[in-house]
């Protein structure tokens, strides 16, 4: 079980999800307050990725950096996350699902399009059938962008081809029909979190024809708003919070403090955060 935070407001370091909070990700790590759906508590120390907009630069792309180490080994991170702000946030420490690869290439928030996607959780299966028919439905292009062979780097890839990223008519992008045959990009750039939720239940299929369980808890940005999903197939999914405080908007797998007004997105429900404020809406009653 990763664990993973956001922010959306006026600009903020990126300490502000890594290292200032008394329980942000940099003691999540290796000090978890709300244990795995197993009920055991792993420590998240396998990588660490932020992905941030800075200020003024919210139409552009994201910055990215990714390490292999947890976020007080990298010798740059902590120093750097005090200086850097971003007005939109996105950041993760990894635990590294076995048999699948490690290293700062596997490290998530992975961006595709300006969009960045984290995913706390793991794909059965994924190195066998379920794995082959997710990557089959992704267009040329997204496939080609993958730089690690990871579950949590496809559903990026999916999420952006559900949002239309692969599409023939964009600028140096390839066919926008999946190799599976699905077209991709139906849902339009401005339902992120409907994208979100199309690709869980795209893979809960995949995953239900396999005989294969999934955890799908995932949070997406852009330059101007944040969207998650929490969900799983055949376990317990693992949780989600958002905090609207002080005209800033948080999500986190976990709370980053001790302030009450922590809300526990449902089970199988998407959030978009957005300046209009926080908004839940189930996820069954998406279209895949």
């Amino acid at each position: 079980m990763c664990r993973m935070a956001a922010y959306l407001g006026p600009a903020a370091p990126l300490a502000a999800l890594l290292s200032d909070p008394p329980y942000a990700l940099n003691e999540q790590a290796w000090r978890a307050r709300i244990p795995g759906p197993t009920g055991v508590n792993a420590v998240n120390v396998d990588g660490t990725g932020v992905v941030w907009w800075p200020p003024g630069e919210e139409q552009g792309a994201p910055l990215r950096y990714v390490t292999e180490l947890p976020p007080w080994a990298d010798p740059n991170l902590l120093g750097l996350a005090s200086r850097l702000r971003g007005t939109v946030q996105l950041a993760l420490v990894r635990s590294a699902t076995p048999g699948l690869p490690y290293g700062a290439w596997s490290v998530g928030p992975f961006v595709h399009a300006g969009v960045a996607v984290a995913h706390n959780g793991r794909i059965g299966g994924f190195r066998g059938a379920p794995g082959r028919r997710l990557l089959e439905r992704l267009p040329d292009d997204l496939l080609g962008e993958l730089g690690a062979l990871t579950d949590s780097a496809a559903l990026a890839a999916l999420v952006a081809a559900e949002l239309g990223a692969g599409r023939g008519d964009s600028p140096g992008r390839g066919d926008s029909r999946g190799r599976g045959g699905s077209p991709a990009g139906s849902r339009g750039p401005e339902d992120l979190a409907g994208a979100l939720g199309a690709t869980v239940l795209a893979v809960e299929k995949v995953c239900a024809d396999a005989g294969e369980r999934a955890t799908l808890t995932m949070l997406a940005a852009d330059g101007g708003r944040l969207a998650g999903v929490r969900a799983a197939l055949g376990r317990d999914s693992h949780p989600l919070y958002t905090l609207a405080r002080s005209g800033a908007l948080l999500a986190a797998s976990e709370p980053l403090d001790d302030d009450p007004g922590w809300v526990e997105v449902p089970d199988r429900h998407l959030v978009e955060l957005t300046a209009a404020g926080t908004r839940h809406r189930p996820l069954d009653g998406e279209v895949p």
